[in-house]
């Protein structure tokens, strides 16, 4: 994450796709990708998409009240709501 974060200060993509991972050992998050939506919060260009466990959806729920997110997609990924996500992207 640190990487990711560290690179987002270089250059700024239009999306960012990434993979929601619960973590219950954290004790005041609930995955690194809190980490980079503290960063990428401050780049309202940038629009995220999160795929995420089914099963974590409770505590994904959480992550998402907090942080604005353009898609959130469940395993398995449904390609034509991942298409839907891109294409509803401007100047993609």
């Amino acid at each position: 994450m640190r990487n990711a974060t560290r690179l987002l200060k270089k250059c700024q993509p239009r999306v960012i796709v990434a993979e929601f991972n619960y973590q219950s050992d954290f004790r005041d998050r609930t995955s690194s990708l809190e980490t980079l939506m503290a960063v990428v919060q401050r780049m309202p260009q940038i629009r995220v998409i999160v795929f995420y466990e089914q099963e974590y959806v409770h505590q994904f729920e959480r992550l998402r009240s907090r942080f604005p997110l353009h898609a959130a997609l469940p395993f398995p990924i449904d390609e034509a709501l991942l298409e839907a996500a891109l294409q509803d992207i401007p100047s993609l």
